[in-house]
């Protein structure tokens, strides 16, 4: 079974059920995602490990405080490469990452 993108109720739960606050919270996300892509795309492309790996490291804490759980999964994996100094699938990742903060972003639209 496919890892679900967000456990909204146990986000819910954690923040008090302030379901306003939590929205707030998931497109200030999606925002610090959009504005440190291009910074980790770079990182890969031209291999700079420590970056990529720290970039990610502060992305998949700030996923997984919101219960973002499959975007925190893609962090991590991103993280690994960096610590191991390899980018080999990193651009695939990279492609999940974009399609999740889409679904991120519809389930935001609709709720």
């Amino acid at each position: 079974m496919a890892e679900k993108l967000l456990d909204f109720n146990e986000a819910l739960d954690r923040l008090g059920g302030d379901a306003e606050f939590l929205t707030e919270l998931l497109y200030e996300l999606l925002s610090q995602i959009d504005q440190n892509f291009s910074e980790i795309k770079n990182a890969i492309v031209e291999k700079k490990f420590d970056e990529l790996k720290s970039l990610s490291h502060s992305l998949k804490g700030a996923s997984a405080n919101l219960n973002v759980n499959r975007l925190a999964s893609r962090f991590l994996a991103l993280e690994d490469l960096g610590a191991a100094k390899s980018v080999e699938g990193a651009n695939e990742i990279l492609e999940l990452i974009a399609q999740d903060k889409n679904e991120l972003k519809v389930f935001l639209s609709q709720n």
